[in-house]
């Protein structure tokens, strides 16, 4: 059996060249308030200096995530458009619908990248995060995702 077993991770891997895909790990909290934590919310001190409290429970993830598209920011840094599959375009537009005036944080990786505002309702199923993307980010993102206008197409 353990022959079989050996065989079959070999074959896995033969398949797939070996090759591992990047590490992403992509969150996109929404704002949650004090008495949800610490079961549903938890405190974070955001880019600006504020305290707020973010929902335990992600938004949007990378597993949401059906292309990007990376640009240069005004600032110097990066920034990129995330296009969501169905599951994560409904779920934004209902987050943004409900609750105007509210923060979205995006978190790369574990770090802070920028913290969003709502100020009108996401329909179109597009995360725009401005600024805040370093180079090697930007690179990581296109690695692990397809790239909108890329002749390769999007997947799912």
């Amino acid at each position: 059996m353990r022959r079989l077993y050996a065989l079959l991770f070999a074959a896995a891997l033969l398949c797939t060249g070996g090759a591992k895909k990047p590490v992403v790990d992509l969150r996109i909290h929404g704002e949650g308030i004090a008495a949800e934590a610490p079961t549903f919310a938890f405190p974070v001190t955001l880019l600006n200096g504020e305290e707020a409290y973010l929902a335990r429970m992600p938004l949007i993830t990378q597993r949401e995530v059906k292309s990007i598209y990376p640009f240069a920011a005004a600032d110097g840094s990066e920034g990129v458009y995330l296009k969501l599959d169905s599951h994560g375009s409904g779920l934004l537009q209902q987050y943004t619908m409900e609750r105007q005036g509210r923060r979205l944080v995006v978190l790369l990786n574990g770090r802070q990248v920028i913290n969003l505002i709502v100020d009108r309702p996401v329909t179109d199923g597009i995360v725009s995060i401005p600024r805040g993307l370093t180079p090697e980010e930007t690179t990581l993102l296109s690695t692990a995702f397809p790239v909108m206008g890329d002749t390769g197409g999007e997947r799912r």
